[in-house]
């Protein structure tokens, strides 16, 4: 997968800024509004205050929308639709995306929201490695699986749904309160990895809570940066 134009980095900026974003940057309001000596809750505070500042981020683009897709009374998905393209991108941390796969991978089905979103891409293909054999299902039981999948993508976007024709995850990593690394993954409509990018190198973890980027402009991207990972951090401590 190749992130070349200024779109596209505006975009993973934008992401990034705001997947930046950890408790610790809003624990302290946390303390001040809800609780000084209980911390249920603090992690969709860390949701909410990112939903916020993807809107900011991306508040002067008209082709570029923020989804506040409401999934449960208690939860909602915050995803990026680029109209230009088609592409959604779905934010996790990777172990949330992990954790997400597994299940899909033991059971053959889910219902995860990004398993219905990833009907989009069912004509990706795995990379060499990445196929997998699932359960198998007949022809039928799998018509009435994407049936059910492509209800649940129109009753998230509504008229939206149709516009939708790429789905990108943007995964990232976390270690000790920081954002460390990042990548832009596309799978298969069966969690099969089909391509990959690293794009650690454009977190920012410095979180201002300013809703800025960079003040002159789109920083450069690199082309190849290696990626740091928490098990190579726990081999060096």
């Amino acid at each position: 997968m190749d992130v070349a134009t200024s779109k596209e980095q505006v975009i993973i900026d934008g992401i990034l800024h705001a997947m930046s974003i950890t408790e610790k940057d809003v624990v302290d309001d946390f303390k001040g509004s809800i609780s000084k000596t209980n911390k249920n809750g603090l992690s969709f505070n860390v949701w909410a205050r990112r939903s916020d500042d993807l809107e900011s981020q991306f508040a002067k683009h008209d082709d570029i929308e923020v989804f506040h897709i409401k999934r449960t009374k208690l939860w909602q998905i915050d995803a990026v639709f680029d109209r230009e393209t088609g592409n959604i991108y779905l934010l996790f941390s990777d172990t949330t995306l992990s954790q997400v796969r597994n299940k899909y991978m033991k059971k053959g089905k889910s219902t995860h929201y990004s398993y219905s979103f990833l009907l989009k891409n069912i004509g990706l293909l795995p990379i060499d490695g990445e196929a997998v054999e699932l359960i198998p299902y007949t022809d039928e039981e799998i018509e009435i699986l994407n049936l059910r999948r492509q209800k649940d993508i129109e009753k998230m976007l509504g008229n939206n749904a149709e516009n939708v024709k790429k789905v990108i995850m943007v995964s990232v990593s976390y270690h000790e309160g920081e954002a460390i690394a990042a990548l832009l993954q596309e799978y298969t409509s069966n969690y099969e990895l089909s391509s990959e990018k690293d794009v650690s190198f454009m977190l920012n973890t410095a979180y201002s809570g300013d809703g800025a980027m960079y003040d002159d402009g789109i920083q450069p991207m690199e082309s190849e940066q290696s990626l740091v990972t928490l098990k190579s951090i726990k081999k060096a401590e």
